[in-house]
């Protein structure tokens, strides 16, 4: 996690050309709440694509002064590019940081590189590669072995194959063996987690990943387009489990107890859940309310249905199944869209549907439609495509922001903001010409609202900037989720980011007709891509495995819980000491005296899936 630190006479021998000493980097600790003592050179650690645009950063501090900057052919030592660094200023409470920009597009040779930057102090930045498909060749294969790393098997495996049901209608217990285990210190297998997808996003992802792969026909890909199938059939296998008969699907499987053992394993019930410990011996307490049938225990389309139809309905069109015919993944989905078609209300905690119900509901019915060609599912599809556009907003001076319910209070979400774009986008592929055209009329708008609000502040990372309702409900733009907005659930958001930067990659090639428009939504999904791979303020690769610096999860300072090789961490959020601005990374609970450790470095289901399924879109 970072090098010994240099002198500076040895940093300014190696800018002057002795590329063979650049091999240590100045260690920061990475939640530290001061500008570090040395300036870093921010990349994207895995690498850039050929022909796509390049830009590093350097952070430093206000008595820095660069005025040079060499891109350095790591295997020859040859400087291929000399230029100015670009003094970019400050972002509003990130410290007392300053940063300066570089562009080194001009470099397109394949290759291994470092970018060093001179003036009255010097610094360099870690390895990274140029190349063709970089993010695809050398991060997908880690992050596919993730999620088979992440199968339930053993004793917890037998243990879900013969659960107490909650039903009082249905078989005493049920097989629910299969799924994926949630996070580093979640053995729980969960659908969705309140409206954050997850089992099921994994489960749709894998499925669209392969379609992506399959539509280069690249032969490099053809192992990796092998094991996608087989981790799609193993969750869709799982999903036919997980069905209710007659109704859609229970939503989960829980882990409770300190020792998370397997005879204590259950069927989730929604309002009945364990909240955070707050002393490392602790058992944590429950919310009360007894939980009901079905409406606590069955998911709606939000809580994880109607992304696992979509599933359901995409596996059964593979050309291979697993335990369960392809017949049999087809007619599951269309019993529980039926089911929720008519019974969606009154599976929800509070019965109201809002646009999260909307844009899975939308992508359940656009994925039957693929599966059956029947007109019946893309009429769903277009009423739920109607519904969906009606949240499009414009209030306030904002314009194009999705609207959570029926109120005005924006849509903003930890994980998939970028559901929205990417379920029409899906959905227009299916539409009607005029259709088609209204789906990418609201796809612009939202992007565009995306861009504005990313520019409107000195943002040289191009971070993806949010609109959000805080507690006192005012709408506000802000740069992470606000934790008084989230109540315990706040915590880094690189799902949310690789869901936006999918969101921009499938609405790009719907603008040909508009190259500028274009070119801006590449680099928007670009920039959130190199945030998570090591472009940001702590100089961390967030996806464990690749790149530098990556932080493991601590447990109360216990590393009894580690992250696996292709797992990416939730990653950084706003300040601690004020709350909704500033920004905070891997404060261990040493320094927080909280259970706060997993907000940072704990990785999640969700942001794997929305990486692989943005990095396999098409990049022009």
């Amino acid at each position: 996690m970072g090098g010994s630190r240099r002198m500076v006479a040895m940093a300014l021998a190696m800018f002057l050309g002795c590329s063979a000493c650049a091999t240590a980097r100045p260690a920061i600790d990475a939640g530290q709440a001061s500008a570090p003592r040395r300036p870093l050179v921010l990349v994207d650690q895995v690498g850039y694509e050929t022909r796509a645009p390049k830009r590093a950063l350097v952070q430093g501090s206000g008595s820095d002064r660069f005025t040079a900057f060499k891109v350095v052919d790591e295997r020859t030592g040859e400087t291929v590019l000399r230029g100015v660094p670009q003094l970019a200023g400050q972002v509003d409470h990130w410290h007392d940081w300053r940063y300066w920009t570089i562009d080194f597009s001009a470099v397109d040779t394949p290759g291994r590189y470092r970018v060093h930057v001179g003036g009255n102090v010097d610094a360099f930045s870690f390895p990274f590669r140029i190349a063709d498909r970089v993010l695809e060749r050398y991060t997908l294969s880690n992050v596919i072995y993730y999620f088979k790393g992440q199968r339930v098997s053993g004793d917890f495996d037998r243990a879900d194959a013969r659960l107490k049901n909650p039903d009082p209608a249905g078989p005493a217990y049920v097989d629910l063996h299969g799924g994926w285990l949630a996070a580093t210190g979640d053995y729980g297998v969960h659908l969705a987690e309140g409206n954050h997808q997850e089992v099921s996003l994994v489960a749709w992802t894998l499925i669209a990943t392969l379609r992506n792969l399959e539509a280069t026909h690249d032969p490099n890909f053809s192992q990796y387009e092998r094991r996608l199938r087989d981790e799609a059939t193993y969750g869709a296998d799982f999903l036919v489990r997980m069905h209710v008969p007659g109704g859609s699907f229970y939503q989960g499987i829980s882990a409770p107890g300190r020792g998370k053992l397997a005879k204590d394993r259950l069927i989730e019930p929604t309002n009945v859940r364990q909240v955070i410990k707050t002393t490392p011996g602790s058992a944590g307490s429950a919310e009360t309310g007894k939980p009901e049938w079905p409406r606590d225990y069955e998911a709606s389309f939000r809580t994880g249905g109607g992304l696992a139809i979509a599933a359901l309905a995409a596996a059964s069109t593979l050309p291979e199944h697993g335990d369960y015919s392809s017949k049999r993944y087809l007619e599951t989905a269309e019993e529980a869209y039926r089911f929720l078609e008519h019974h969606d209300r009154d599976v929800l905690d509070d019965g109201k549907p809002d646009i999260v119900d909307d844009f899975c509901a939308l992508l359940a019915a656009t994925e039957l439609y693929r599966a059956t060609h029947d007109g019946r599912w893309r009429g769903q599809a277009d009423d739920w495509a109607r519904r969906l556009m009606a949240h499009l907003a414009a209030r306030d001076g904002y314009r194009g922001y999705w609207r959570a319910g029926s109120g005005d209070a924006p849509f903003f979400n930890a994980t998939d903001d970028g559901m929205p774009v990417v379920s029409l986008a899906e959905y227009a592929a299916i539409a009607s010409p005029a259709r088609k055209r209204q789906a990418r009329d609201a796809i612009r708008r939202s992007m565009a609202f995306q861009l504005r609000i990313t520019a409107a502040v000195n943002n040289p990372f191009g971070y993806a900037r949010e609109l959000v309702r805080l507690k006192d409900g005012q709408s506000v733009v802000k740069f992470f989720f606000p934790h008084g907005a989230a109540g315990t659930w706040w915590q880094g958001e690189d799902a949310r980011l690789a869901s936006l930067a999918a969101a921009a990659r499938v609405a790009a090639p719907m603008f040909g007709d508009d190259p500028a428009f274009q070119a801006r939504l590449r680099d928007y999904a670009w920039n959130q891509l190199h945030w998570i791979l090591g472009r940001n303020p702590y100089d961390t690769c967030m996806l464990i495995g690749s790149g530098h610096r990556n932080v493991q999860y601590k447990f109360f300072d216990s590393w009894e819980y580690t992250s696996a090789p292709g797992a990416i961490v939730n990653g950084i959020t706003a300040g601690m000491h004020r709350e909704d601005d500033g920004i905070a990374f891997d404060l261990g609970y040493a320094q927080t005296g909280k259970d706060d450790d997993w907000r940072w470095s704990e990785q999640w289901l969700p942001h794997a899936a929305w990486y692989m399924y943005a990095i396999s879109l098409p990049q022009e």
